[in-house]
């Protein structure tokens, strides 16, 4: 019995690091430095920004595509490889706009550094970049035609260090130009 408790604490000792147990003066030393540090670089963002798409005040149903920050996760492992935008909408209702209206982008924390919109009806897909977080719809034909979004934000520190990444689908009914 005596070299079981010996052995424990044998292991309890060595699973102690050197530098883990600091006075909480040098610890608070320490936590400032490394607070000037990451304000300078900013590795990681603060709080994680969540995005909606909301219509008319009503908020759009989405599929979260991918979303990952730093340091869980790197830009590569960030970036969807194939944007297929009827599977990324699978399983959504389509809320119904009107063509020359806008969708409204919210963004709770801090704006992304890029943006990257993918718009995909009948067969053409069209790539843009968001103007002032909204989506105007522009529906070239008399018939009301169904499209299918891809929004993909990316946000980076001033060194473009990537921090992180969140893209959503959603699909909308757009009403056909009255003539």
């Amino acid at each position: 019995m005596r070299k079981f408790v010996y052995l424990v604490l044998l292991l309890t000792l060595a699973a102690c690091q050197p530098g883990e147990m600091e006075t909480s003066d040098s610890n608070s030393e320490s936590s400032s430095g490394t607070n000037e540090a990451q304000s300078e670089s900013k590795d990681v963002l603060e709080e994680k920004p969540t995005v909606t798409f909301t219509y008319k005040g009503e908020e759009i149903e989405t599929n979260k595509i991918r979303g990952c920050f730093a340091p869980d996760c790197s830009e590569d492992s960030a970036t969807v490889d194939q944007i297929n935008h009827e599977e990324m909408t699978e399983g959504l209702e389509a809320t119904q706009v009107e063509d020359g209206e806008a969708i409204q982008v919210h963004i709770d924390g801090k704006q992304p550094s890029q943006t990257h919109l993918s718009r995909y009806y009948e067969s053409t897909i069209e790539g843009e970049t968001l103007e002032e977080n909204e989506i105007t719809i522009h529906s070239a034909s008399k018939d009301g035609r169904k499209e299918r979004y891809f929004v993909r934000l990316d946000w980076y520190n001033e060194n473009q260090e990537f921090l992180g990444s969140l893209s959503k689908a959603f699909i909308v009914n757009v009403e056909g130009i009255s003539s």
